[in-house]
């Protein structure tokens, strides 16, 4: 199912499709070395780049799902798992999933409380309970919500806001990057200068401005929906911070877009790309050894978004592509000590 495409083909094949194209384009022209592209599945495509990006002048590791709502014949599966951690590729594996990324922030603190809101296929899996005045309260500032078969939004709000909507899947997350074409994320964090090493590392201003590893959804004019992952902690991907990376989606025509969580739970999967799927390089691999950049050593995650293939044929072809177990995986408790 997963097909290998040379950028110079790719720019015949997709003739027809100028907004697919364009995403290509627009990347390339930001790194010193061309990317790959793969066509996944009918509407479905996957990018990757590695190399310097020469606008923000370090070393990026990018991966890119580019899914044309309008074509691809598939559904969205809000997973939640967080009473049974899990990887990423595991998950997605038994689900019949083409591709999955992680989602938004699952951790649950030790003196009580999430810090989002979870609710899929019409149940609530998780409140957020923190205090208005708790380090991570920000954390759920935002929501991403399936709005239809094929359409999705992306609010700014509150679990008040989010308990009270009509929809059967909504993930919160923070911060809102894009709003309706309005690059709100370049302005979330407050003091953008100066020493931050002494504010707590929840703390929206340190978190949200260093460079790391980020996960971001986002929908175009053309209704396209984005799943871009940006390695970080390695000196071959040196990350990205919120402002810069509502930069990237901006040139990438999203009208809307949300980041998830990041650090050593991004992961992004593309079933047949890897033995176990995964497509990016896990930063939680590099506390064992910081020169490490592969695709296993993934952190168990509560919650994922799952792409699956609607017909009976397609899941059938899925499933018979093997997923290999992650044997450097790390439960997010283990990684904290």
């Amino acid at each position: 199912m997963l097909r290998f495409i040379p950028i110079a083909a790719l720019s015949l094949l997709l003739l027809s499709c100028s907004a697919t194209k364009q995403t290509l384009q627009t990347v390339n022209q930001r790194f010193d070395t061309k990317g790959q592209a793969h066509k996944v599945d009918k509407g479905i495509y996957w990018y990757a780049w590695l190399g310097q990006d020469k606008l923000l002048k370090r070393n990026m590791s990018i991966n890119l799902i580019d899914i044309d709502l309008k074509k691809a014949d598939v559904t969205f599966d809000f997973a939640w798992f967080n009473n049974n951690r899990a990887t990423l590729s595991a998950i997605a594996d038994t689900a019949g999933a083409i591709v999955a990324v992680n989602s938004a922030y699952f951790e649950k603190l030790d003196d009580g409380g999430y810090v989002s809101f979870h609710k899929s296929k019409g149940h609530v899996d998780q409140y957020m309970e923190l205090p208005e005045n708790h380090t991570r309260y920000w954390k759920h500032q935002a929501a991403f919500v399936q709005t239809g078969d094929q359409s999705f939004a992306f609010i700014q709000g509150n679990q008040r806001l989010y308990d009270s909507l009509p929809y059967d899947n909504i993930i919160s997350s923070a911060p809102l990057l894009i709003a309706d074409g309005i690059p709100v994320g370049k302005y979330f964090v407050a003091q953008k200068t100066g020493d931050k090493s002494k504010l707590d590392g929840e703390h929206p201003d340190r978190h949200q401005a260093g460079n790391g590893p980020r996960m971001a959804f986002a929908k175009t004019k053309q209704n396209h929906l984005l799943l871009i992952a940006v390695d970080g902690r390695s000196a071959r991907a040196q990350g990205i911070n919120a402002e810069e990376l509502t930069d990237l989606l901006m040139q990438l025509n999203a009208t809307d877009a949300i980041n998830m969580d990041g650090g050593g739970s991004l992961t992004m999967f593309v079933r047949g790309a890897s033995p176990t799927g995964v497509v990016n390089y896990p930063s939680d691999l590099r506390k064992k050894d910081p020169n490490l950049f592969e695709h296993y050593g993934q952190r168990k995650n509560g919650a994922a978004l799952l792409i699956k293939p609607k017909s009976a044929a397609a899941r059938a072809r899925v499933r018979a592509i093997k997923v290999a177990a992650d044997p450097e995986a790390k439960d997010y408790i283990d990684v904290k000590k």
